[in-house]
C-alpha cells in the first residue's frame, strides 16, 4: 500500500465498497431464486449486476492509485495511456447500463400506480436525460483544468439530481411497499453518486462516496427480500419429517 496518506485512505474506502458491493451482489444474484415474480427478480438482476460493475470500478482504482507512478489522478489514469482510454470505455458502459436501470425501474413504478402519471415530464425528457449521463460522465474522465472539471462536474450533477427526484416521486406513488423502499434506497444512491461527483473536484482521492453507494446497493437487494413475495416451493426445502427449512441468503 502507498506511503501517501491520501491514497491509503482512498484504498481503505474503495475496499470497504468491494466488500458491500460483493455481499449485495450475491444477495441479490441469491435472491433470484426464491422471489416470486419476475418482476422482483429483474430489480434483484440489475441490482447485482450493478454491484458487480461498482467492484471493477473500486478494483481498477485500488490497482491504478498503489501502482501508477502518477499520483494526481486517482481513479482516473494518466491521459494519453491504454489504461486511460479502457477507463473512458468502462464509465461509459458503466454510465449506461446505470441509466437503463434506473429508465426500467421509473417504468415499473408508473405502471404501478394506479393513475399511470408520468415522473416529473420522464417521458418527454428520457432521452435528453440518458444522453446527458452517459456524454457527461464520459466527457468530465477528459477534463484536467480546474475550470473543466467544474464544469463537466455541473453537467454531470443536474441530470443525476433529475434521476434522484424521479426516483423518489416515482416510488412515493406506486402502490406497492417493495417498489417504494426499493425506489427509495435508489434515489439515496443516486444522491450519493452526486457527491461523489463533487468530492471529485476537490481532489482525485475522495472516493469514499463509492462505500455510500455500495451500502444502499445493499439495502435495495435487502428490500427485495423483506417485503417482496417468494415462491414457496424455492423459499425453503421440506426436510426428512415435514418441516420447511428456509434457505440461507446470505447475512440479513
Amino acid at each position: 500500500m502507498s506511503s501517501n496518506p491520501l491514497i491509503t485512505a482512498d484504498t481503505l474506502a474503495l475496499s470497504v465498497s468491494i466488500i458491500v458491493s460483493a455481499l449485495a451482489s450475491y444477495r441479490a444474484f441469491s435472491s433470484r431464486k426464491v422471489l416470486a415474480t419476475p418482476l422482483y427478480r429483474n430489480r434483484a438482476l440489475w441490482t447485482g449486476t450493478v454491484a458487480v460493475m461498482l467492484i471493477l470500478v473500486d478494483g481498477f482504482g485500488i490497482y491504478l492509485e498503489n501502482t501508477s507512478s502518477s499520483v494526481t489522478f486517482g481513479l482516473v489514469p494518466p491521459p494519453g495511456t491504454p489504461e486511460f482510454y479502457f477507463f473512458v470505455l468502462l464509465t461509459a458502459a458503466i454510465s449506461a447500463v446505470a441509466f437503463v436501470w434506473i429508465d426500467s425501474t421509473i417504468g415499473v413504478a408508473r405502471e404501478m400506480d394506479f393513475l399511470h402519471r408520468d415522473v416529473l415530464g420522464w417521458k418527454r425528457f428520457r432521452p435528453v436525460a440518458g444522453i446527458a449521463v452517459v456524454a457527461g460522465a464520459t466527457a468530465a474522465q477528459f477534463a484536467m483544468t480546474p475550470l473543466t472539471i467544474l464544469i463537466s462536474s455541473v453537467l454531470l450533477a443536474v441530470p443525476a439530481v433529475y434521476l434522484g427526484a424521479a426516483l423518489i416521486v416515482g416510488g412515493r406513488r406506486a402502490h406497492n411497499e417493495t417498489m417504494r423502499r426499493y425506489m427509495r434506497w435508489m434515489g439515496f444512491l443516486v444522491a450519493s453518486l452526486v457527491l461523489q461527483v463533487a468530492t471529485s473536484t476537490q481532489s482525485a482521492y475522495l472516493n469514499f462516496p463509492l462505500a455510500i453507494v455500495a451500502c444502499f446497493l445493499y439495502g435495495m437487494s435487502t428490500a427485495l427480500l423483506k417485503t417482496a413475495p417468494l415462491s414457496v416451493a424455492k423459499a425453503g426445502i421440506t426436510a426428512s419429517d415435514g418441516r420447511t427449512v428456509a434457505l440461507d441468503l446470505g447475512p440479513k
